[in-house]
């Protein structure tokens, strides 16, 4: 037979402080909205600073089929210029500021480190928040030092879209402007109700530029949401945006055309709202892979760096007076 003792005894933790598990849990990067306005615009590569638009138009005569006439009419060739912002993010992280915390067990042995724990993640996080930078910064750039409050970036080396689609820009002939109203929960059909706004922009065009199957409307993402709404009040039994993911391209198309909508983070400050041929909206750009990051290990300073070199730029496509723009009149 065994002989079974029974001890009884306490522990004595009053020295020892609450565990917490900092390791064994999920990281959680910032949740940002992508850039659209790359999605859907004319997108120019290969430019590494100023590179011109060549733009080509007619005024065509027609003359009745008689005999020795006379050569009328005239070919034009304009350009405009699309001048590119060089910028660059540059980073260094040092891991040994990492032995004294919990990122420290997640950590291959050794006093030297060529990555760091979550690399992966963070340059993903850098690389969103470059795409959320050249987002607003197409939109909201300005080459003057005035700040208006509503999110432009003054100091630019070129003037965004939200400057260009205005009538205070260079292009302003070829931009109409349908005195808008900032959107409400008004009824359809009053000054304010979304769908109404987005309709007096329409009718503000040329007959020609309504002719084009491109034409896309550009609000803020609170402006789009009020939309949306207005378009679910006057039809709940349509899914007017589809299957829509909100951090990259959720769009919806303006009912009876064939117009997209969609927000961008450009005019997230502003209730300005425009309108214009996709193809006459011009972002320009060297690489669209500049974007990417690069990370590496220095053994010069003993850290991990993180490097990326991006350009980009804006322009517009006019042709005389022929108005293939038009915003509400709200500027940023």
């Amino acid at each position: 037979m065994s002989n079974l003792k029974n001890s009884k005894f306490s522990y004595d933790v009053s020295t020892i402080g609450d565990y917490s598990d900092q390791v064994g849990g999920q990281l959680l990067a910032k949740a940002l909205i992508g850039g659209t306005t790359a999605s859907v615009v004319n997108v120019r590569t290969g430019i590494k600073g100023t590179q011109a638009l060549n733009l080509l138009d007619s005024t065509p005569v027609f003359q009745a089929g008689n005999c020795s006439l006379s050569p009328s009419g005239e070919t034009q060739f304009t350009q405009h210029s699309i001048v590119t912002c060089p910028e660059t993010l540059f980073e260094s992280l040092c891991y040994k500021t990492l032995f004294d915390t919990y990122q420290s067990m997640l950590m291959k042995a050794g006093q030297t480190q060529e990555t760091v724990p979550f690399q992966e993640m963070i340059l993903e996080l850098k690389k969103n928040q470059i795409q959320q930078r050249v987002e607003k910064a197409l939109w909201g750039s300005t080459t003057g030092s005035t700040s208006t409050g509503f999110g432009n970036i003054t100091g630019q080396c070129f003037n965004g879209f939200a400057t260009l689609i205005s009538t205070g820009s260079t292009f302003a002939s070829g931009v109409a402007v349908s005195s808008g109203t900032t959107f409400g929960t008004q009824a359809y059909g009053t000054a304010g109700n979304p769908i109404t706004e987005v309709d007096l922009l329409i009718n503000a065009l040329d007959a020609d530029a309504l002719s084009r199957e491109d034409l896309v409307v550009f609000m803020s993402y609170s402006n789009f949401r009020k939309y949306v709404q207005a378009l679910t009040k006057a039809n709940f039994f349509t899914n007017y945006i589809g299957s829509a993911d909100i951090t990259s391209n959720m769009s919806a198309v303006h009912p009876n055309t064939n117009i997209k909508v969609l927000p961008t983070l450009g005019l997230n400050a502003s209730n300005q709202v425009t309108i214009g041929p996709a193809e006459y909206m011009i972002y320009g750009v060297d690489l669209l892979s500049d974007e990417t990051l690069r990370a590496w290990y220095s053994i010069d300073f003993d850290e991990i760096r993180i490097r990326s070199n991006y350009n980009y730029g804006a322009t517009i496509a006019t042709f005389g007076s022929t108005k293939y723009f038009a915003y509400n009149g709200l500027g940023l």
